[in-house]
């Protein structure tokens, strides 16, 4: 899988652009602030629908425009294939939640209009390593479940859609327990209301729990291989799947800004999620519901199920978080990147694009060393960097060099061997 070329207009700093890409290495080099990111944005954005930097698509349009269009020419499964993205500025000047101006988007596959971003899945595939992917260790519950829900919605057909129902079912239950605290008292017909949501909840969480619990049993040993490497055999690492609290008298509310729960007092061991039945799970979480329900309605929030959980990771069997040092913090993200990587090429039958943004900047020359080494010759990888330091002269021989300065490509050149 490769991408071919990119054509953008009015998106982020761009006005009007086209590069070409080559089959392999791939090196986007410049000043910072100058626009090297928002190549890899645009693509990921034609990739995936979204993009990782905003939730308010207004922003991507450049100042001034009231429309961005995203194109991208690539080669999947052997065949030529193009993906265009309109996004415009709602005229009715209504505002998102955030205070954004809202905006409405268009999306063609190979010419075909799609309805919605699940057009998207399964042509053009990317995995991403970015700096902010240190949040996987050092931000909250959410980040590491965008993590294991990305894999999971690569790996399986209907994840995503599952994912998008059970999302808005959390806000429609959420609703209702909000009208419940407002009203101040619940009727017997309340209750009958709930347990339908209830049903509904569970048994899509069950569904949910059960394809991200196979998903960190496939990718732990894989980054426990490259975990070994890195440390050079000194670290092991593990990882807990957190899905449940037990009990009013186990929990404690401990409220980061999101209003998550920070630590879920009671897990499960993955071997044992693995092997339960999805009913197993889907009860669970219904006595879940009920023991929780008094907190829930006073909170107007649906305090269990998969939009709550965690997944923690562990080296030598100190949390990563807490007890991690910063090169530790580092190789670890770096080793689930790669056992992403590898998993979803191992899908495909083909490798994804890669694309590196600003890493570099993160790890030390021994952990970029060896993500260089990780890197197949044979897998188109788009790299951002301000410098060349780093590199060895090996991996940039036969790469293009892509110069950006002020949303423009300033020059495009293939490196000769040294």
């Amino acid at each position: 899988m490769l991408v071919k070329k990119l054509t953008i207009t009015n998106f982020r700093n761009y006005k009007q652009e086209s590069v070409l890409f080559c089959q392999d290495r791939n090196v986007i080099i410049g000043e910072n602030a100058q626009g090297k990111t928002n190549l890899l944005e645009a693509i990921e954005y034609a990739s995936r629908g979204r993009s990782y930097r905003t939730s308010t698509e207004s922003e991507l349009i450049y100042r001034g425009e009231d429309f961005a269009v995203v194109e991208v020419d690539f080669v999947a499964r052997d065949y030529d294939q193009k993906i265009q993205i309109i996004v415009r500025k709602k005229t009715d000047g209504g505002k998102t939640a955030s205070g954004g101006q809202k905006s409405e988007k268009q999306i063609k596959v190979n010419g075909v209009p799609k309805g919605n971003t699940r057009g998207l899945k399964g042509h053009l595939v990317t995995v991403g390593f970015k700096s902010q992917d240190m949040s996987l260790i050092r931000g909250g519950p959410a980040d590491r479940r965008d993590w294991i829900d990305d894999i999971a919605s690569m790996l399986s057909a209907g994840y995503k859609t599952l994912l998008s129902r059970y999302e808005k079912a959390v806000t429609q239950r959420n609703r209702l327990l909000k009208t419940f605290f407002e009203r101040g008292h619940l009727t017997g017909s309340d209750i009958d209301e709930l347990k339908v949501w209830d049903q509904q909840l569970a048994t899509m969480g069950a569904s949910i729990i059960k394809h991200r619990v196979r998903c960190l049993a496939e990718a732990l040993p894989i980054a426990q291989s490259y975990q070994e490497k890195i440390s050079g055999s000194r670290e092991k690492l593990t990882a807990q799947y957190y899905f449940h609290v037990s009990s009013a008298e186990e929990r404690r509310f401990d409220d980061d800004e999101s209003g998550e729960e920070s630590e879920p007092s009671v897990s499960m061991e993955n071997s044992d999620l693995l092997a339960m039945e999805e009913r197993e799970i889907a009860l669970r979480l219904m006595q879940l519901f009920k023991q929780r329900r008094s907190d829930e309605i006073m909170r107007r929030q649906t305090l269990s199920g998969p939009h709550r959980d965690d997944v923690r990771f562990s080296i030598d069997e100190s949390d990563a978080t807490a007890f991690g040092s910063q090169g530790q913090q580092r190789s670890l993200v770096l080793a689930l990147k790669l056992s992403e990587l590898k998993m979803v090429s191992e899908h495909l039958g083909e490798p994804p694009v890669l694309m590196l943004d600003d890493v570099m900047a993160e790890l030390d020359l021994r952990r970029q060393g060896f993500l260089m080494e990780s890197v197949h010759r044979d897998m188109q990888t788009l790299i951002t960097t301000t410098h060349l330091d780093g590199f060895e002269k090996e991996w940039l021989t036969g790469a293009t060099l892509i110069s950006v300065v002020n949303g423009h490509v300033d020059k495009s050149e293939r490196l000769l061997p040294i």
